[in-house]
């Protein structure tokens, strides 16, 4: 049994790997805004290192043309039947989280990326693009921005082999060595972001986020939920935004 947890932590520290996530809020930011509005630009499917862009004709022709666009590709990981296109997806489900997560009434829109201008900002070494609209409406207190999001999706299929154990005696093997297998799919959500005061247009939190998740087999629709769920909670952080 001892030997079974013992690979069992090894495996998982196998999948941890390194993140990339840097945040900043601004300690003074301790007021709850009255409303905010959620702006997200087109996130991007990145499959194997390609890119799936929700545009041109095969897109206009199906109602799920993230779906169809896989089913053309001969190798690679399958995506479920009931996720809708990216953008509409996204949308739905950060209002969701939104709602349940937080304690101030919200509005989530999509903008186009011609709406939205990036500074660079160097966190810990690292250089984060923040976005940053170009207007503000005074309906809302505090604005969040979700820019340059991909949602990758790979095949994982690990596997972890122990040594046979061996009599001192005879030097024979006496049992078969353990063998872990984990098959399946990983998610993993980018994004960068910033909040605003619409009054004073000052930054109050920002930074970039990296959330990794396996999935037992095929990463359905709720596997994909959970990974931006993740990734919004940790957004939302210590902010006066959150519930909990």
């Amino acid at each position: 049994m001892k030997m079974r947890f013992v690979a069992l932590c090894l495996l998982v520290l196998f999948f941890v790997g390194c993140s990339n996530t840097r945040q900043f809020q601004d300690a003074g930011w301790t007021q709850k805004p009255a409303k905010m509005k959620v702006l997200f630009t087109e996130p991007n499917i990145i499959v194997g290192g390609t890119e799936f862009r929700s545009s041109g004709p095969n897109y206009a022709s199906t109602s799920n043309a993230i779906l169809a666009w896989f089913y053309k590709q001969q190798k690679g990981p399958e995506i479920p039947e009931a996720m809708e296109v990216v953008s509409d997806w996204f949308k739905a489900k950060t209002d969701n989280i939104m709602q349940f997560n937080t304690n101030v009434p919200s509005v989530v829109e999509r903008v186009s990326n011609d709406k939205i201008s990036r500074d660079t900002e160097n966190m810990d070494g690292i250089e984060v693009s923040l976005p940053k609209v170009q207007s503000m409406s005074d309906s809302f207190d505090v604005y969040l921005i979700l820019d340059e999001i991909q949602m990758h999706i790979s095949k994982v299929v690990s596997t972890m082999n122990m040594d046979p154990t061996y009599n001192p005696s005879t030097g024979m093997p006496t049992g078969s060595g353990m063998v872990l297998t984990f098959k399946g799919e990983s998610t993993r959500i980018d994004a960068n972001y910033a909040f605003y005061d619409v009054k004073t247009g000052k930054r109050l939190a920002y930074g970039h986020l990296e959330e990794d998740m396996l999935h037992r087999d095929v990463a359905a629709e709720t596997g994909w939920y959970d990974n931006l769920r993740q990734v919004m909670l940790k957004i939302l952080g210590k902010t006066p935004i959150i519930r909990f």
